[in-house]
């Protein structure tokens, strides 16, 4: 009896540390069908500094796919429209990994993760969105596969437009 008993602790043990966290379209219908002004904030790869460009951006959900449409005030040559399916359980956002997905205080926090390249050099981007009924951010974070320590690359931050 101990030795089952001790099996079935480690099984449920191994179970939650191997578990991830998942997302459903459901949790993001907040989104729909709304409109967002703000800006789009970024690291120049050339001289390092943040540079700031207005945006506005408009999201709805199309049966199994959030589509979001990005526009760039004084650069519309750089809109941007994607569309998104949430993949594999919910354990993928498009092509990236869930990572962590949490609810707050009337905010949904989720952090996916890619492996990619950042100019020109490996590296793993994490990306944290974070948004409410009036507010919505996304931050770009980058790891270079010869760093520990994650940079910011990009930010979108968004208003609500009513």
């Amino acid at each position: 009896m101990k030795n089952l008993f001790t099996t079935l602790c480690l099984f449920f043990i191994v179970c939650n540390c191997n578990a991830q966290d998942t997302l459903k379209l459901s949790e993001l219908e907040l989104l729909n069908n709304t409109s967002w002004k703000g800006k789009l904030t970024y690291k120049d790869y050339q001289s390092g500094k943040l540079t700031s460009i207005d945006a506005t951006m408009q999201a709805e959900i199309d049966g199994e796919k959030i589509i979001y449409n990005v526009q760039y005030t004084y650069e519309p040559n750089k809109n941007n429209k994607s569309s998104i399916k949430i993949k594999k359980n919910g354990t993928y956002y498009g092509n990236e990994k869930i990572v962590s997905n949490t609810y707050k205080n009337g905010t949904r926090t989720f952090v996916t993760s890619y492996e990619g390249k950042d100019n020109g050099k490996k590296a793993t981007m994490y990306i944290t969105r974070q948004f409410n009924e009036t507010s919505y951010k996304e931050i770009k974070e980058v790891l270079l596969k010869d760093s520990s320590k994650r940079f910011m690359r990009n930010t979108y931050e968004f208003t609500k437009i009513e």
